[in-house]
């Protein structure tokens, strides 16, 4: 029971400040709802085809509470709760009407309940041996990766890029400044606070007309 893990630069420090350092886990591979379902199986008198059923529910009965504004808690596993965000810049000059507009619906917190932690127990910590900083992408890649990004999110930062693609702060810069050189993406937020969105007819926006 290992975790592999990186050091990363933490975003926000001043070019004259002392660059601070922050730990990511570098995951090796995903478990998918396959495999989960026959790891169940093993444990259970269920099939996993049961199990994958019930899965399927769970994922459609907890989209609907969250839909109607509460927050779900699952037994031993964690909450589940809505998180909002803000179309382009807010001031507080601006009338309310104008400011309420422009919430939407961001993405889904998860905040584990104290079993879940436990179950994780105390795992050892590893460095890893392969540089994860610059993991190299295909533009097909950046494209599904991108596509499935802004079906779940209305914005794309700089730090959200560098995390999504696994990479350093100033690959992420360069990636950003070719996207939009390139009309792909549009910046919608500040010059100080860019907050990115996909050009009609890139990652998943459908063309204008």
């Amino acid at each position: 029971m290992t975790i592999l893990f990186d050091w990363f630069e933490t975003p926000g420090t001043n070019a004259e400040e002392k660059r601070t350092l922050h730990a990511r886990p570098c995951f090796n591979g995903t478990s998918n709802t396959k495999t989960i379902a026959k790891r169940i199986q093993a444990r259970s008198s269920l099939t996993a085809g049961d199990i994958i059923a019930v899965l399927s529910e769970l994922n459609d009965v907890i989209g609907e509470e969250l839909q109607n504004g509460r927050q779900v808690h699952i037994n031993g596993l964690g909450y589940f709760a809505p998180t909002l965000g803000v179309e382009g810049e807010v001031t507080e000059d601006m009338k309310l009407q104008i400011r309420n507009r422009k919430v939407r619906f961001k993405s889904v917190s998860f905040r584990p309940d104290k079993e879940l932690r436990a179950s994780i127990g105390t795992p050892k910590l590893k460095q890893t041996r392969w540089e994860a900083h610059s993991q190299a992408h295909t533009p097909e890649e950046i494209e599904q990766l991108l596509s499935a990004f802004f079906a779940e999110h209305l914005f794309l930062t700089r730090r959200e890029l560098q995390f999504l693609l696994n990479i350093k702060k100033s690959a992420a810069c360069d990636l950003i400044k070719t996207l939009s050189e390139e009309g792909k993406l549009l910046n919608k937020g500040t010059h100080h606070q860019p907050a990115y969105v996909p050009a009609p007819g890139y990652f998943g926006k459908p063309s204008e007309g």
